[in-house]
C-alpha cells in the first residue's frame, strides 16, 4: 500500500506570514500540494483546511506538524484528535520540533510508544493551553485599563441627525411615512427605527 506525506500549517489570522512552515515542510520532500493550511484561531478544530486534511489521511500516513501549538491549544480536544488519527486512522504524527513526538519512533517497542506519547502530549497541550489563558487575561487586563482611561469599545453610538425633533413629530402625527422620513434624514430604515426606540425610551 503507498502511503504519503502531508504537512499541516496554521497560523492564528489572517495577516500571518506563512511561509516558514511551508518552506521547512517542503525542504523535507512534502509535495506543496499535500501541504493544507489555516489561518484561524486554534481554539478547536472545526477548520476547513485541518478537517480536508484528516478525510485524505489514511493508514500509514505520516502528517508533519512544525510545532503542537500550531496543531491545537484546547489539551483535552489536542489528544482527543491525536488518538484519533494515530489510533483510529492508522497515520503517524511528526512534530518536527520536538522528536519525542515522532509516532514513527516506536513501532518495534511495546508499550513504549503511547507511554512517552501520552506523557508529552499532556505536558505540551497543558502548557498550550495555560499560554492560551494568560494570552485572555493580558487582553482582558488590557481592555479594563483601557476602558478606565475613557477609551470606548464596540462601535459608536449612533448620533440624531440636527432636524430629527421636526421630522420625528411629522411622522408621528401621519403627515408623513416612515420611508420618507427616513430618507428625508437620510438614515437607513434601521438606523431609523432604533433611533426611534431610543428617542421612546424603550431602549
Amino acid at each position: 500500500m503507498q502511503t504519503k506525506a502531508f504537512g499541516y500549517v496554521r497560523v492564528s489570522s489572517k495577516d500571518q506570514n506563512v511561509d516558514r512552515q511551508v518552506n521547512e515542510m517542503l525542504a523535507i520532500s512534502i509535495n506543496e500540494r499535500d501541504i493544507f493550511i489555516d489561518k484561524q484561531s486554534g481554539k478547536d478544530f472545526e477548520r476547513p483546511m485541518y478537517q480536508a486534511l484528516k478525510s485524505y489521511l489514511r493508514q500509514g500516513d505520516k502528517l508533519y506538524i512544525k510545532a503542537l501549538d500550531r496543531f491545537g491549544r484546547n489539551k483535552e480536544q489536542i489528544l482527543e484528535e491525536w488518538r484519533n488519527i494515530t489510533k483510529e486512522i492508522g497515520a503517524d504524527i511528526i512534530v518536527m520540533d520536538m522528536p519525542l513526538l515522532d509516532t514513527t519512533k516506536y513501532k518495534n517497542v511495546s508499550g513504549l510508544e503511547n507511554l512517552i506519547t501520552d506523557i508529552v502530549l499532556q505536558l505540551l497541550s497543558y502548557f498550550a493551553e495555560e499560554e492560551r489563558s494568560r494570552i485572555k487575561t493580558r487582553q482582558a487586563e488590557g481592555i479594563l485599563i483601557a476602558k478606565r482611561k475613557g477609551v470606548k469599545f464596540g462601535r459608536p453610538a449612533i448620533e440624531y441627525p440636527p432636524e430629527w425633533d421636526y421630522y420625528y413629530s411629522i411622522w408621528k402625527q401621519g403627515k408623513a411615512t416612515a420611508v420618507e422620513t427616513f430618507r428625508k434624514l437620510n438614515l437607513k430604515k434601521a438606523t431609523f427605527y432604533k433611533l426611534v426606540k431610543k428617542y421612546e425610551g424603550r431602549e
